[in-house]
């Protein structure tokens, strides 16, 4: 298990890259557009079940039957069906003022994931 903890980490390192990226742009145009609402709340869950799909797919691809074995599980545990999730998942993409939000709380996630992951070794050796 120990040789699949620096896969991870460089997948979430380059989704986080990409995301941060992402971001960035849709920040540039809310600014330029003057964007003075204030943002509606993110559902945590979602974010939570969001970011564990983009490791699976990360590490495992889109298309190979690993992922989707693993997507199915991810969804069935955070109480989603394929369609339920996919609808807000679109609504998330076509409303520019819940995909700020949601993509910062997407970079959080796994912002803290890498962390944790970069703490777990310590831990493992006994240096905390």
């Amino acid at each position: 298990m120990t040789d699949v903890q620096p896969r991870i980490i460089k997948s979430l390192k380059s989704v986080a890259g990409r995301f941060l990226m992402i971001l960035g742009l849709t920040v540039l145009l809310c600014l330029q557009s003057g964007c003075d609402k204030k943002a509606p709340s993110v559902d945590q869950k979602f974010v939570n079940t969001y970011t564990e799909l983009l490791i699976v797919e990360q590490m495992y691809g889109k298309d190979s039957p690993t992922a989707r074995i693993k997507r199915k599980v991810i969804l069935d545990s955070a109480g989603y069906s394929r369609d339920q999730f996919l609808k807000k998942a679109n609504a998330i993409l076509d409303d520019r003022d819940m995909w700020v939000p949601f993509q910062k709380a997407v970079i959080d996630r796994l912002d803290t994931l890498i962390e944790q992951n970069k703490a777990a070794p310590a831990r493992r050796r006994g240096e905390d």
